[in-house]
């Protein structure tokens, strides 16, 4: 019997490795989840960053024809902008897409309930993060392609008029104000997005355990915080514009660009 007792008492190596063996394997997968995660995130990055080359590579181009247009009126030949043109309609066409799927996912939750982290972000990956990932890196595409469009606009409208004086005026007027009214609604559409988002209320994925860890809490209320963040100076007016000229067709049907005045 003391031989029984003394052996209950001992600790059983047998025991501890049964219990350690289920905790290791939960790490073990969990660690494979994480390596899994990041190798898929990185082709995401990766053409996140080829996309942003593309728009910066269109900066040159873009700059010094509008500078010659503001300085002497015209629109200097041979800049590349046909190439730029393409990479900076490409990128907005992507922000549009992009936009119009963030639309759709916040019209299918549900109104006035609280959202899982989890379903928010796999139409908005990254939003919970810390820095923002996915989704912030493709908000931070659209801005400048925005606003190079715009310039693109202009420089390709008084282009066009001034080397095809048979074309009528009033169709590249029309043109312009077609992607005007394009660039308008984006920005106002990614600024309203913004908005619902910092509006929604978070909760974390249904489990087993009824309360909240303290883990669990501090995460959740880093996550609200960032996505409360998003609609701080938002606005929904898009009608901003970086560049002002005044263009006028004189009666022989030749086009004058105006230099913009010094800032």
């Amino acid at each position: 019997m003391l031989d029984d007792l003394e052996g209950g008492g001992r600790r059983n190596p047998g025991a501890t490795r049964g219990l350690n063996g289920p905790h290791r394997r939960r790490r073990g997968r969990r660690q494979a989840i994480e390596h899994i995660t990041e190798l898929l995130e990185q082709p995401d990055a990766d053409e996140i960053k080829k996309e942003r080359n593309r728009l910066d590579g269109c900066r040159d181009a873009i700059g010094k024809a509008t500078a010659i247009l503001l300085d002497e009126g015209k629109v200097g030949a041979s800049l590349g902008l046909d190439s730029a043109s393409y990479a900076i309609s490409t990128a907005l066409v992507t922000a549009e897409r992009r936009l119009a799927g963030w639309q759709s996912a916040l019209d299918a939750l549900p109104g006035g309930a609280p959202v899982e982290t989890g379903t928010l972000t796999e139409s908005f990956p990254g939003l919970a993060d810390d820095h923002g990932g996915k989704f912030r890196g493709h908000l931070e595409l659209a801005a400048p392609a925005i606003a190079l469009k715009r310039r693109v606009v202009v420089l390709q409208a008084v282009e066009h008029a001034q080397s095809d004086s048979g074309d009528p005026f009033e169709n590249f007027i029309r043109g312009l104000k077609d992607d005007q009214q394009r660039l308008d609604d984006l920005e106002p559409g990614i600024a309203g997005v913004l908005v619902r988002l910092s509006a929604l209320e978070l909760t974390r994925p249904p489990g087993l355990r009824p309360v909240f860890t303290t883990a669990e809490v501090e995460r959740l209320m880093r996550a609200a915080h960032r996505i409360r963040r998003l609609g701080d100076g938002s606005t929904s007016d898009g009608r901003a514009r970086d560049v002002a000229i005044e263009i006028a067709r004189g009666k022989d049907g030749s086009v004058i660009v105006f230099p913009a005045p010094p800032a």
